[in-house]
């Protein structure tokens, strides 16, 4: 699925999930379209009650890339060798409406992610202080890592890892 059409959609998820500062203007532009044409780009939508209520996107991580190269000054050299050096799929965002919370729309969403992807090692960054983004992926088995600050203005975030 082509995420570029559903943007407007997709910031409305984003924001009303993580307040409406959340997200620059620019990302349905300019980060979204960088990212779809990533190594192994998966873009899945939810609907119910025919509308979206969350999506969720991620792609293989590799060296020199943003993310991947901010994680890795974080983690301690047998964690980059572990985590970072194999081949590694990233979860990028992974967003449920408030309302539709709590009903397994973004258990769904990550376990399709997961299923999909082609790696044995995937990450993803959350929120420090989000106490409800921390449990959900504890339950769906993933194991906190590290803290990284991205310099990007907000708080530290988690970087998470799972094995599949």
């Amino acid at each position: 699925m082509d995420p570029l059409p559903l943007s407007s959609t997709l910031r409305e998820v984003y924001r009303s999930a993580l307040g409406a500062g959340a997200l620059s203007e620019d990302w349905a532009q300019h980060r979204l379209p960088l990212h779809a044409g990533r190594a192994d780009f998966i873009f899945l939508v939810a609907r119910e009650a025919g509308e979206i209520c969350g999506f969720a996107y991620g792609y293989t991580g590799e060296h020199g890339q943003w993310w991947t190269e901010n994680v890795a000054r974080s983690l301690t050299a047998a964690q980059r060798a572990e985590w970072l050096d194999p081949p590694h799929y990233e979860i990028v965002e992974l967003h449920v409406r408030p309302a539709w919370q709590r009903r397994g729309v973004g258990s769904a969403l990550l376990a399709q992610l997961l299923t999909r992807q082609p790696h044995d090692r995937v990450l993803l960054s959350t929120q420090t202080g989000s106490r409800k983004a921390r449990g959900f992926y504890a339950k769906n088995g993933w194991g906190e890592l590290a803290s990284v600050d991205f310099g990007t203005g907000y708080p530290p975030y988690l970087v998470l890892g799972r094995r599949i």
